[in-house]
């Protein structure tokens, strides 16, 4: 009895150390499950696949805007020129092979507004041009003690040594040290000291074997510095002065902004005609030359195009007439990509397919914001008459309307109508050209639209309107018009 006892104790024991299996959660264990059928790899048809997510960094909006960033890679052909931009790499080229090929330099001037490719045009050269090693011909040495040099190919399998360095004028304080920057991005130990052209101009000697490209960026910058120096600009002629010298192999090519300053500045030199750097423009993009870019970037890489065509002419003429900056284009098309996405997650439209377009109502939406930090008075020169009468009468009722600062449509333009009636001054303009205005004066920046529900008893969704100038500066441009002065008075 007792020996049945202690087998019975010894079982149950054993049966007790045994591992069992246990699902955890929230802190209780619970009994263990039923163990979970096992999946047929054979019954799942192979055409199902995951839905394509419209937002992170693989969607079709990320990859648009990492096409439209101003650091982007450039898609180029045979040769490393810029679209619209052949004629100026013939000439950057033209002077890069005459500095190398002979035993003297020269400096050349490229300017044009910001924007225009002047900066990415040298960096695309420089990146396709010139190698880090002699390809396809003998096995060729640099100088020993130099830093940043290059193989660059004057003819078939015929390369020489370059060494190049590129400085951004802005972050130099003291245009004194333009001297020793140099010197630095050339020599590997830069043990001497450097302190003006001669010095640097010893340093270029003792490597004859090496052509020495200097590009100064911003180089307008370093000139007009407020240091109160009397020799801030005579370092800069000294450099172009360096590159006129005979057996100098040294070349200098300067980028700026500012279209005159090379008769503000290089003029006071009064050097001879030969004396005095190439000038090499830029002009600003025109609006089919800014579409065509951006068409181009777009379709090359075989993406859905999600920006209608007409909403990047839109874009592309809107920055034309501005100032010709391609990087603003960039900008204003990577916004409107992004008003697109946060109106898709918002509508939860993020994982069934739907892929939301950029239209011309987002851009002109965006173009709204941006000018939004313009003065009122600019905005304003924009507007014809009819323009500056309906925004007039905007003003005018919320200047007695103090409590409802925004109203529909339909109130806005009664309110318009009646206005110029009572002034019989000039005959109204009819709804639907009514509505043409607004919108309009959306994309000026100067009335902001918007969708919200009316305030009667059927709350229907409408659209409101409401003025967005500084009510002191409009006042002030409508008493330069006598018949807005009438009117509005």
């Amino acid at each position: 009895m007792l020996d049945n006892r202690i087998l019975a104790t010894r079982k149950r024991l054993a049966f007790e150390d045994e591992p069992r299996t246990v699902k955890k959660m929230c802190g209780l264990i619970t009994p263990p499950a039923s163990p979970e059928k096992a999946v047929n790899i054979r019954s799942v048809p192979l055409s199902v696949s995951p839905k394509r997510l419209n937002f992170g960094p693989l969607s079709i909006y990320s990859r648009t805007k990492a096409l439209l960033q101003r650091c982007a890679n450039v898609e180029i052909g045979d040769e490393a020129y810029l679209p619209t931009r052949m004629e100026q790499y013939t000439e950057i080229m033209g002077f890069l092979k005459r500095v190398i090929d002979s035993d003297s330099g020269d400096s050349v001037y490229i300017t044009g507004p910001p924007g225009t490719g002047k900066t990415a045009q040298v960096d695309l050269i420089i990146r396709e041009k010139f190698q880090m090693l002699a390809l396809g011909g003998p096995q060729l040495k640099h100088e020993a003690g130099l830093s940043n040099t290059f193989f660059f190919e004057t003819s078939t399998s015929e390369f020489k040594s370059v060494a190049i360095a590129s400085i951004n004028c802005i972050a130099i304080n003291n245009p004194e040290s333009i001297f020793a920057k140099i010197y630095e991005s050339f020599a590997s130990d830069a043990s001497e000291q450097v302190r003006s052209a001669e010095d640097l101009q010893k340093f270029i000697l003792s490597h004859p074997n090496t052509t020495f490209i200097v590009i100064l960026d911003e180089m307008d910058k370093l000139v007009t510095s407020t240091l109160q120096d009397a020799n801030a600009t005579k370092h800069i002629f000294d450099l172009f002065l360096l590159a006129k010298l005979p057996k100098v192999k040294f070349g200098l090519i300067s980028i700026a902004n500012s279209l005159d300053m090379k008769d503000r500045f290089l003029s006071r030199l009064n050097l001879k005609r030969e004396l005095l750097p190439k000038t090499i423009t830029f002009p600003p993009y025109t609006a089919e030359q800014m579409y065509d870019i951006v068409m181009q970037k777009l379709t090359a890489a075989g993406n859905e195009l999600v920006i209608q065509p007409a909403a990047i002419r839109f874009a592309a003429k809107k920055c034309s007439g501005n100032t010709g900056d391609l990087r603003k284009l960039f900008d204003v098309l990577r916004s409107s990509i992004e008003v697109v996405e946060l109106a898709a997650i918002k509508n939860r439209h993020s994982s069934d397919g739907h892929v939301t377009k950029v239209t011309l109502a987002h851009v002109a939406k965006v173009f709204s914001s941006f000018m939004n930090n313009s003065s009122t008075k600019s905005r304003l020169s924009k507007l014809n008459m009819q323009q500056r009468l309906v925004l007039g009468s905007l003003v005018h009722r919320e200047k007695f309307d103090i409590f409802q600062t925004q109203c529909s449509m339909d109130d806005a333009y009664d309110y318009y109508t009646k206005l110029l009636d009572q002034k019989n001054a000039i005959s109204p303009l009819k709804r639907n050209e009514f509505l043409e205005i607004c919108n309009a004066l959306e994309t000026c920046g100067v009335v902001h639209l918007a969708q919200g529900k009316s305030f009667g008893k059927t709350r229907h969704l409408v659209k409101f309107i409401k003025s967005n100038v500084d009510k002191r500066e409009f006042d002030d441009e409508v008493g330069k018009l006598a018949l807005l002065k009438e009117i509005l008075g």
